[in-house]
């Protein structure tokens, strides 16, 4: 998508302070240097005086911890922003930020090669896959994910959303039987936590068609310990010059299907 994240600390640190190296970020193709940062008009200054600018009942001082963001499209026009919280990043991109060009289900891994954990990742990935588009059995995914409920499954509970448990989203014509990936990445967070992504391919999506946007948080219990467990899958259709028109959220217990579409089925909704 030629979407870039550019950092900018307020306390002049840089991302080796943070505890990231390059191990860590993966083929970082997304990570970008700010320039000018504590300069004349530079980025510290135009994020404390839009801060200062802000309801801060009179307190210049109240948001100076805050997390404030904003993004910009491809024609440099503001398309959203936020303060305390962090954007929802998958969202965003299925959004507003779709692939400039049409991507391609034979495009290879991005990693490299002295990251053990990379590796064990995106072994984890190819067995979720495996089983999301294979197997009729749910029993076969429980080992996979971690026991824990992810949060963002429960707020779409707790809003009045269904769930539909893994026995149902495995059925045949529910799974997504056929479906490849592809430019699969690994982000190592911490020792105990990192993300994986990818592009769905379903097989019906055609040359120019509907491939999705994926992401997964895994998580371990201690530092070496090889058996990452999954704890959220979420997904968003993300193609050349469509916006997407819902989201897809799994944990243990199954998948929530947020979408503006009539089919309410857990994939169909989503993918079809």
């Amino acid at each position: 998508s030629q979407t870039l994240v550019v950092l900018v600390p307020t306390d002049k640190s840089q991302k080796e302070d943070w505890g990231w190296d390059a191990k860590q970020l993966g083929s970082a193709l997304w990570l970008a240097d700010p320039l000018n940062v504590d300069g004349q008009d530079g980025w510290i200054k135009y994020f404390s005086e839009l801060l200062s600018n802000d309801a801060n009942g009179g307190d210049e001082n109240k948001d100076d911890d805050k997390l404030a963001w904003f993004a910009l499209n491809f024609k440099g026009r503001s398309i959203a922003s936020g303060l305390g919280e962090a954007p929802r990043v998958l969202e965003l991109m299925g959004q507003q930020l779709q692939p400039m060009e049409l991507l391609d289900e034979t495009d290879e891994a991005e990693l490299l090669e002295d990251v053990p954990a990379a590796r064990q990742i995106l072994e984890c990935q190819k067995k979720f896959y495996s089983v999301l588009t294979d197997s009729s059995d749910e029993k076969e995914m429980q080992p996979i994910f971690t026991s824990r409920p992810a949060e963002e499954v429960n707020e779409v509970l707790e809003g009045g959303g269904r769930i539909d448990g893994w026995g149902k989203c495995l059925e045949p014509g529910a799974r997504p039987a056929g479906m490849v990936i592809a430019s699969s990445d690994v982000f190592i967070a911490s020792d105990t936590l990192a993300y994986s992504t990818c592009v769905e391919f379903p097989p019906n999506a055609g040359i120019d068609g509907a491939t999705l946007l994926a992401v997964q948080r895994w998580e371990r219990e201690t530092t070496g310990d090889v058996d990452w467990k999954l704890e959220l899958h979420q997904t968003i259709p993300w193609s050349v010059g469509s916006r997407a028109g819902g989201t897809l959220r799994c944990d243990c217990r199954g998948c929530v299907a947020l979408a503006r579409g009539q089919d309410r089925r857990t994939f169909g909704g989503l993918i079809g």
